[in-house]
Order: structure tokens, then sequence, then C-alpha cells
């Protein structure tokens, strides 16, 4: 299915290696079942494979953790591409579930209270709708593992 989308060989084989190579025609049939553009499916895929790429080189062909959509997803450095691939991950989740390993919310977090305060911040001042509190949300996770990753010691 990916061949209605894509038509180079290099493409193609780009898009089927990865941890989620194996179900890349299934994600271009949901794209073509739900009515995409091709133009859109074309970039939804080309989003999912990326990660793919991504995923394999953190986990190969084992199931993806939260933990590994949660960094890649920190490497974007600005929302709307983040958003974008949140959005691709997405319909991968939903077309092949057995894929990604869902992972209950951790009691033991020491970041929960803090971040529990500032979504009530969020909701209640900001007036923000809980998928914006969402985005803010990780966004703010992940400037807050790049500072706590950071070695100030080394000057």
């Amino acid at each position: 299915m990916l061949e209605f989308y894509f038509s180079y060989c290099w493409v193609l084989k780009r898009l089927r290696n990865g941890a989620l190579g194996g179900e890349m025609d299934r994600l271009a049939e949901h794209f073509f079942t739900l009515g995409y553009k091709r133009a859109s499916a074309k970039i939804y895929l080309s989003q999912i494979a990326r990660f793919s790429q991504f995923a394999a080189t953190r986990c190969g062909r084992m199931p993806i953790h939260q933990d590994v959509v949660d960094s890649y997803l920190c490497t974007f450095t600005t929302d709307s591409p983040r958003i974008g691939a949140a959005s691709a991950l997405g319909h991968a989740r939903r077309v092949a579930p057995e894929r990604f390993i869902t992972s209950a919310p951790r009691v033991d977090d020491p970041d929960t209270p803090l971040l529990t305060s500032f979504s009530d911040y969020l909701r209640k001042v900001r007036g923000l709708e809980p998928k914006t509190r969402e985005g803010v949300l990780l966004g703010g996770r992940c400037i807050f593992q790049t500072i706590v990753s950071m070695d100030f010691t080394a000057s």
C-alpha cells in the first residue's frame, strides 16, 4: 500500500526499516481508508518513519515503551513539529497497538505534585483546555529533564 504514496525504491526501503517498518503498509492503508489526501498521508507516514528509525536505535524490534516516545518528542525544540509528530504517533498507536507498551502512571514520580499544581494553574488562571495543558506540561518536562541532565561542574 505504500506504493500508492511513494514510488522510489530507496524511499520505500527506508519507510519499511525501523521499529515500525512492518506496520508501515497497514498505516498507509489506514490513511487511505480514512480518506486522507495524498500529501497529508505522505507527511504522516514520513513522520512515523522518522520515529521508527529513532525507536529502532533505542529498542530494536521490541515493543516501544512510552519513555522512547517521550524522548523522541523532546527532540523537537518548537511546538508545531512536536504536535505534528504526536499526532502521527497517535495514528501509529491506533493501527499497531501491539507495538507500543502503555505504561501506568508513575506513582513514585517526585514531580507529580509540582506538575499537578502547574496543570491546575494552567486550567484555572490561564483557561487552557486539557490537550493544550498536556502539550505545555510535556514541553515543561522536556526542559526540566534537559536542565537536570546538564553538568554545571565542568567549567
